[in-house]
């Protein structure tokens, strides 16, 4: 039996346009999280006694969200009888001290792109002035054409990281902040009838 690839593709299509992306009152996009047992919300590692949330627990936040804009404003719903007033104060900064430390890794890994598209763009254009310098003085041709393609190598990584490589590290930063800023609500876990 051979598998309608086209009619497979219409259907997913279809079955995502009929699901409506929920936002609250205020207008920010709603993450319904159901969670039986809390035992695993929280990393077993922390630094200087911030809590962490656990790997699986960012993972099915961010794949959540993957169709929502990187800009838009959240809520998270988590839907638990076993999270008490105190849990909820530590989920909240677990939650937020996990985005927050992705933030600044990001924003440090922005910085060192800035820095190398900076310099491997000055060496560009210094290389390339070195191989119009050896074409001109020294009518070498060939050396000529080797510095200039380096220089060349040089500037397109330039153009490389400075516009593909943070673009997505800035799309990135938007979904950072939009954890950070993440209005977390408590609802009581419904039972399936």
């Amino acid at each position: 039996m051979k598998i309608n690839q086209k009619e497979i593709k219409q259907k997913i299509e279809r079955e995502e346009k009929s699901k409506k992306r929920q936002y609250d009152t205020n207008g920010r996009a709603v993450i319904d999280m159901r969670i039986e047992d809390d035992d695993d919300f929280l990393s077993p590692f922390s630094q200087n006694e911030t809590p962490h949330i656990a790997s699986d627990v960012a993972e099915f936040l961010e794949s959540a969200i993957e169709a929502v804009p990187p800009s838009e404003s959240l809520t998270l719903r988590l839907h638990s009888d076993r999270i008490d007033d105190k849990g909820k104060i530590v989920y909240e900064k677990a939650i937020k001290a996990y985005y927050t430390d992705k933030y600044f890794s990001n924003k440090r890994e922005l910085m060192r792109n800035r820095i190398l598209s900076l310099l491997f763009g000055i060496a560009g254009v210094l290389i390339l002035t070195l191989s119009l310098f050896i074409g001109y003085k020294f009518d070498s041709a060939v050396w000529a054409e080797v510095v200039d393609i380096v220089a060349w190598v040089l500037l397109w990584e330039t153009v490389d990281i400075a516009v593909f490589g943070n673009r997505t590290l800035r799309l990135e930063e938007r979904k950072y902040l939009s954890f950070i800023d993440m209005k977390i609500e408590y609802l009581p876990l419904q039972k399936d009838k």
